[in-house]
């Protein structure tokens, strides 16, 4: 018996009709067969599957379409055999002449149909998604590691379509918003108990980031004609599939001693009772986000006394916060957590979530919300002071803006576009808002204009001293 082999998954690399050139992901199923999605080949000029690349044991083939169903979305591939070498190729290297050679000697994978009950079905899947990409060594170019997808199959989910619902770890980032993360995963088979069940065919942002649609393997031949039975009969796809069920259920494993049975059942009793016996994770945030400065605690309990936590927050457009970075700290002694959040200025306004993992166990809670509601607007507040005026916001004289490291000093702005006002400058709509934009950097260099500095939009100690003492008559 085989199951999912690194070795054997695929990159499957399409050259369109159009000129593009997409890339999915396939498995070799048997020798010299590659199984795919059928959108991934579809108006195909140039087909090339690449294994193990960038290893000692690469090595890649051009391909051809032997069976295709668009409306199950699958397909099955044969590689040139009489190739010497496709692309990118290595076979001059005894590691990647081994591995074709051993390529042509592989153990044919099994299948499986998935009975819609009322359990979950852990699966797994291996495959080359656009989230995965990578920079070279060399910045210059870039590649797309491997993704060892591991979830469950709902397979009560989705049964007007007649596909599966495979829920994954959510990426850890979304790069593209106008692209799914999943891109590129498309193809690759989807393995339940040592046999594969289907491939993935397709991500619904709709349904969140951690969910995968499959097209499942046990339709594929009451869908085929008959060239396509016949392929499919070729690689062990029939209309009539076993289901997929742990290796002891097979009838050849059931005969089982008397002994053997019931040192299983304690074995899966005391797996249960230890698993029964760590108490729920329990978080939750509290409080609200309505001025700056307010600090939201948390109220959570389950996780291991004094061990680690990861928490994780996701901002409003989805993206990990800050920077895509996850922060760890330490469980107290009853097993709650020191999770905290400050509120400000700089927060985007909008539903935000948070998850956390307790790393001693690996368990993870779901994605809790909490709002970062749009805070009042700044006032001036103005008065004179030994000559100088202020808006009551700041009282910097010397400190630039913007800040030359990139980050923000929001009340120093917003004081800045007060005095800014103060004078009679037009800062557009936004008016005071604490953001160094367009419309202000444009007011500060027609003060300088007028006060015969120099004009390079940018506020240091000079331009302060124009705010702080400069007289309104005259400004534009």
């Amino acid at each position: 018996m085989t199951g999912l082999r690194g070795e054997r998954a695929a990159e499957v690399i399409v050259r369109h009709t159009d000129g593009r050139e997409t890339r999915g992901s396939g498995y070799l199923v048997r020798a010299g067969v590659v199984l795919t999605a059928a959108h991934v080949v579809r108006l195909a000029t140039r087909v090339t599957v690449r294994f193990e690349a960038d290893r000692p044991a690469q090595w890649s083939a051009p391909a051809r379409v032997l069976w295709s169903d668009a409306r199950a979305d699958a397909a099955l591939l044969a590689l040139d055999a009489a190739d010497p070498g496709g692309e990118g190729d290595a076979d001059g290297a005894d590691g990647a002449g081994g591995a074709r050679r051993s390529a042509r000697r592989v153990r044919a994978a099994r299948f499986a149909a998935v009975r819609e009950r009322d359990a979950g079905l852990r699966s797994s899947a291996l495959g080359f998604p656009f989230f995965k990409r990578r920079d070279d060594a060399d910045g210059l170019t870039s590649y797309r590691d491997s993704c060892h997808a591991r979830g469950e199959i709902a397979p009560l989910a989705d049964r007007r379509e007649g596909t599966l619902e495979l829920r994954v770890q959510e990426p850890e980032r979304d790069p593209d918003p106008d692209r799914s993360p999943w891109e590129g995963m498309s193809g690759s088979a989807v393995w339940a108990h040592g046999r594969i069940v289907g491939v993935v065919s397709l991500h619904r942002r709709e349904e969140g980031l951690g969910t995968l649609t499959v097209s499942r393997a046990d339709r594929w031949a009451a869908a085929a004609d008959e060239a396509g039975r016949e392929a499919l009969r070729a690689v062990g796809v029939t209309a009539a599939l076993p289901p997929a069920a742990p290796r002891w259920r097979e009838p050849r494993l059931l005969l089982w001693s008397g002994t053997g049975a019931v040192l299983l059942a304690l074995t899966a009793w005391f797996a249960t009772a230890r698993l029964t016996a760590q108490p729920p994770l329990h978080f939750r945030v509290t409080g609200s986000c309505d001025k700056p400065g307010t600090r939201l605690l948390n109220a959570s309990s389950g996780f291991t006394p004094g061990g680690r936590y990861t928490n994780e927050i996701r901002s409003p457009d989805g993206k990990l916060f800050p920077l895509g970075t996850r922060q760890s700290n330490i469980v107290t002694d009853s097993g709650s957590l020191t999770w905290q959040w400050t509120c400000a200025r700089t927060d985007k306004p909008g539903t935000y979530q948070a998850r956390v993992t307790d790393e001693t166990t690996h368990r993870q809670t779901g994605w809790v919300p909490f709002t970062v509601a749009p805070y009042a607007p700044y006032a001036c507040a103005f008065r004179e002071e030994n000559g100088l005026w202020y808006a009551g916001l700041s009282g910097t004289t010397t400190l630039p803006l913007p800040p030359p490291t990139g980050g923000t000093s929001m009340d120093d702005v917003a004081e800045a576009q007060c005095l800014l006002q103060r004078l009679g400058f037009d800062l557009g709509q936004g008016n005071v808002d604490g953001w160094y934009g367009e419309r202000t950097r444009q007011a500060v260099v027609a003060l300088q204009q007028q006060a015969g500095a120099t004009a390079d939009g940018l506020i240091g100690p000079a331009t302060w001293r124009l705010l702080r003492t400069r007289s309104p008559q005259g400004a534009g």
